[in-house]
């Protein structure tokens, strides 16, 4: 079987590294996600948003796609959370000593555990 040996006009791409360690330390990977995902919202607002970038930025901030694209659905909703993506939202349900009891008194059912919840408080 003949295959052509590359020339100058063909590129080749480098396979990515499985189980690479990321380059730059957390803090620095925090500080790049502002620009980043103001850069595919302005991406998105010209029309030219693809998955091709998203995946990119999620590789070069060593996260997933899927919480890239939640970065940007964020920030669409909220534009104040472009400014610190990622960050945990002070509306964010977390589970208390209080709801682990509930929990256990209804058997992990947490639609009974809401049904309770609402009643005591409505």
């Amino acid at each position: 079987m003949n295959t052509p040996a590359p020339d100058a006009t063909t590129t080749v791409a480098a396979p990515a590294p499985t189980g690479a360690e990321p380059v730059l330390d957390p803090v620095s990977l925090k500080a790049l996600r502002v620009p980043a995902v103001r850069r595919l919202l302005a991406l998105r607002a010209e029309g030219r948003l693809t998955r091709g970038h998203v995946h990119t930025t999620a590789q070069c901030l060593a996260v997933s796609d899927r919480t890239v694209w939640r970065w940007l659905a964020d920030a669409t909703t909220a534009p104040a959370s472009a400014d610190d993506p990622g960050a945990r939202r002070i509306d964010r349900f977390e589970i208390t000593p209080e709801v682990r009891v509930l929990l256990a008194y209804w058997r992990g059912n947490a639609s009974a555990v809401h049904r309770h919840a609402e009643t005591v408080t409505g």
